[in-house]
Parts: structure tokens; sequence; C-alpha cells
């Protein structure tokens, strides 16, 4: 398979830059393709080429840093994550810090339940793809279902109400969780 041209590689990530940039300041329905040109220093043709509007722009945003997180979270298995769910946990919390901003844009107004639910399913069918020795589909389930709820409720939820949230702290608090349930939390 043939990569993509570098200057395609270029316009695109400039066009998505553009967005961000845009939409920290801005609501989505207020950005224009004729603003994101101007800040890209890209031509109409180019974004259209690669785009097809605004929302399409926002939705390979979006999936950049979800396909970032899934990689974040796939590096180990989930028996990896249950024996010693710290490392793991503190990277995810630490991705959706460092990207906080561009997180709690993209959630703004009627797109927040669409972006933490999408957020939710794929941060799941990574978990239920990686590689695990739980033979039992119900169990998993389970397992993914309290993997993934931890981190959203314990640090995307947060991150979008604008919560100082601090990464350390959070990943002890929902790693201690994993590894003991909710006994382990009031002990």
């Amino acid at each position: 398979m043939v990569g993509e041209r570098r200057d395609v590689r270029k316009s695109k990530e400039a066009i998505k830059n553009a967005f961000i940039q845009l939409i920290i300041n801005q609501d989505i329905r207020k950005i224009t393709v004729k603003d994101i040109l101007t800040l890209a220093d890209v031509s109409r043709g180019t974004f259209y080429a690669h785009f097809l509007d605004i929302y399409d722009v926002q939705e390979q945003v979006e999936n950049d840093l979800m396909d970032h997180c899934i990689q974040v979270i796939g590096e180990n298995s989930i028996d990896n994550i249950i024996d010693d769910p710290y490392p793991q946990v503190l990277r995810c919390i630490q991705f959706l810090v460092e990207h906080a901003e561009t997180i709690r844009s993209l959630s703004q107004g009627n797109q927040n339940g669409a972006f933490i639910t999408k957020y939710k399913v794929i941060l799941k069918e990574g978990l239920f793809r990686s590689s695990h020795s739980i033979t039992n589909n119900v169990t998993l389930s389970v397992v993914d279902a309290c993997i993934v709820g931890a981190v959203v409720e314990g640090g995307l939820e947060k991150i979008i109400r604008g919560i100082p949230l601090n990464a350390e702290e959070t990943a002890r608090i929902i790693s201690r969780f994993i590894s003991r349930g909710i006994k382990g939390m009031i002990e």
C-alpha cells in the first residue's frame, strides 16, 4: 500500500489544525470554510478535495483523537491492565489532559453526548479486540465496561466540564477501582 503524498498529508493537517484553533475560540456553527481556508492557507479546492464540509473535518479530528487514544490503551492486553492498571490508565488520562482544550471544544453543545458515546464505543471495541485470557464474552464485556466507564467518567467527563484534573491522582483512583473493585475504593 502506497502512503499518502506528503503535500496531501500537510494540507489535511493544516486544515485540521486550523479547525482545532477555530473551534477552541468559537461555536462550530459559526465556523466557515473561509475561516479555515484563511487560517490553514489552503485553497477552497484543496479543502473540498479532502473534506465534505466543516462537520467532516470535525469527524476526522475526533477520529484522529480516538485512534491515538486506542493506540495508548491497545499497547497492553486487558490482562496487563487488570494486573497493573496504573501505567496504562495514567497514559490514557495524560492523553486526555494533553488534548483537553480540543476535547472540550469538540464536546460543546449538542455534540457532547455524541462525542462521549463515540469515545466509549471506540474504547470498548479497542479493549475487546486486545489480547486477553478472558474466554467468557459476558465477563469480557463487563470488564470492558468497568474500565471504559472509569476512564470516561473519571477523566473525560471532568475535562469536558472544565474541572481541573490531576492525571496521577485520577489514574491512581481509577487503577485502584480496576484492580480492587468497589471494596478497594472505600478502604
